[in-house]
């Protein structure tokens, strides 16, 4: 009785031992290192491969199963003749000629086939170890037309308020638009208002609205250099890696300092010395009296500044005199 209860226990042992073994080889000789290779995008009527790259070892290959979300489409059994088999699904469209056990290619891909795709192989008998791996594709519709752009100054300074709009025709999805002034990026701020608007199967529309007290223009025209006049606006026009566009505008900046006029020149209240000196104003030069023209009192009551042959003039009203004073310290004109 006791030789029989040991006998067992031997045998138990023994079985557990084996079985052990065997799971230990047969394990290495199976399915290893699954990878999924799938195109992040493809531009629509394009072709797609999609590939499945796996180790077995020393295992024998099963089968090779390819999904379109929970939908089989492809399937590689090598036992079987012939060893590919294609199930209709909507949309898809296999090319068996460049489809195997590790690869399968779609013809004219349309934007119905974005979604995700599975790779299924399972190695043959004993053990049929399986394994799954999935990924993204994008299929994306090009737009048909450039990218467009319209701005409403072309001549600005730096107290003016401008907007320019970059305009993209329908695309899937819709496409990205990013500003740039001479290469540097614009960005979203309180004084650089930049909206996008799209809609399913319409033009995308991005507006760049700036502000006299914007970061960027205020930039440029404090460090512009004298003999640079204009800067370059850019709209770049962008789908994932595939889709590269740009449009561009030179605005002409009008970088004259600002002129500060004394309320003196204008005949304005708050004036101190209206009958005072002569240079009764902001700023300097000659002074000249002159008879009372029809011309010049209309620059009197129009602008304190006018174009007189060929020079630039300031008016004051003395009585029934005018003065007029040179802005550039040249000598006064005699009329």
């Amino acid at each position: 009785m006791i030789d029989r209860r040991k006998f067992y226990q031997w045998f138990n042992y023994l079985a557990g031992v084996w079985l052990i073994i065997m799971e230990i080889s047969l394990s290495a000789d199976c399915l290893k290192d699954l990878k999924i290779f799938v195109p992040e995008a493809v531009i629509m009527g394009n072709a797609a491969t999609l590939s499945c790259q796996y180790d077995l070892e020393q295992a024998a290959l099963y089968s090779v199963r390819w999904y379109f979300g929970t939908e089989e489409f492809y399937r590689y059994v090598p036992k079987e003749s012939p060893p590919t088999l294609v199930f209709p699904v909507s949309g898809i469209n296999v090319d068996l000629t460049n489809s195997d056990a590790t690869s399968v290619t779609l013809k004219g891909v349309t934007r119905e086939l974005t979604g995700n795709y599975q790779c299924e192989v399972s190695e043959d008998a004993p053990l049929f170890h399986t394994d799954i791996r999935s990924a993204h594709m994008q299929v994306i519709e090009l737009p048909k037309d450039d990218p467009a752009m319209q701005v409403d100054k072309k001549v600005i300074t730096s107290n003016d308020n401008f907007k320019a709009v970059c305009t993209i025709g329908p695309s899937y999805p819709p496409a990205n638009i990013t500003w740039y002034i001479n290469g540097r990026k614009v960005y979203k701020t309180p004084f650089q208002r930049i909206t996008h608007d799209t809609y399913e199967g319409s033009a995308t529309y991005s507006s760049l609205e700036i502000y006299p007290h914007s970061q960027v223009l205020q930039g440029f025209f404090q460090a512009v250099p004298k003999y640079q006049t204009s800067i370059l606006l850019l709209c770049e026009v962008s789908i994932l890696h595939v889709f590269h566009k740009n449009v561009q505008q030179r605005i002409m900046l009008s970088i004259g300092p600002p002129t500060t006029i004394s309320p003196n020149l204008l005949g304005l209240e708050g004036s101190k010395r209206i009958n005072g000196d002569p240079d009764n104003s902001a700023l300097t030069g000659n002074a000249a009296c002159i008879k009372q023209n029809p011309m010049l009192k209309l620059c009197l009551y129009a602008s304190a500044l006018i174009v007189w042959l060929g020079q630039q003039y300031l008016c004051q009203s003395r009585g029934s005199q005018l003065l007029m004073t040179t802005l550039r310290n040249q000598q006064p004109q005699r009329l």
